[in-house]
């Protein structure tokens, strides 16, 4: 099976499987990119968010995706379903395979609701999470962040065991700094014989799995 999966800056994710289109975590950070436009995301299917903090949900990118879907449930945690009920957009707990994918503790106290997405059994997002025991073959992961290392991550990584793994989260990198972390994630990686695949921000590549 082939997967192409597009990054939408920091940890937004377009999967594109088997004739769908899934949308993960329309954050502020890909909002407000001058590069987005809304079109990137037309016909969607399915939203899946796994949690509130606004780094991986912004309201407004969410009813633009919406407006344009192919008539998307939005998947998430409890926390945000009601959350964006005050907003008037409906949401479901449930329907997509879910893994425990507790947010992990940050420096003002301790995270969200935080739930993991298996994507048609070919891709996993955890969010904003080391601390899991469960992957598909392709694993979004999350390196960098307040609340983790690229040392936990890259430990992670090598527990589950993907046969990919896509860096996510990274909008605190510069270009620099992003190439010096990867180069050191590539290297713990593939002792283990896990392929780092790097996507650039609004790039995309396919994957058979």
């Amino acid at each position: 099976m082939q997967v192409t999966i597009t990054k939408l800056v920091h940890a937004c994710l377009l999967v594109e499987v088997g004739g769908r289109r899934i949308l993960i975590d329309p954050g502020t950070f890909s909002w407000q990119d001058e590069r987005f436009v809304p079109s990137m995301v037309e016909g969607v299917d399915r939203v899946m968010i796994t949690h509130e903090h606004a780094d991986h949900v912004s309201v407004e990118f969410l009813r633009s995706a919406l407006e344009r879907s192919n008539d998307a449930a939005v998947e998430t945690t409890p926390a945000l379903q009601a959350i964006l009920a005050d907003h008037g957009i409906n949401a479901v707990t449930e329907g997509t395979p879910q893994f425990a994918a507790p947010h992990e503790r940050i420096p003002i106290g301790p995270g969200p609701q935080n739930v993991g997405f298996h994507v048609d059994g070919v891709l996993s997002h955890p969010g904003d999470s080391h601390s899991f025991v469960e992957t598909m073959p392709i694993l979004a992961m999350p390196f960098i962040a307040p609340w983790g290392s690229l040392t936990n991550g890259a430990d992670r990584a090598r527990l589950v065991r993907p046969r990919y793994v896509i860096p996510i989260h990274d909008w605190f990198l510069s270009e620099g700094g992003r190439a010096f972390m990867y180069r050191l994630a590539n290297m713990a990686l593939d002792e283990d014989g896990i392929e780092l695949v790097e996507i650039e921000d609004f790039a995309s590549v396919t994957l058979s799995v």
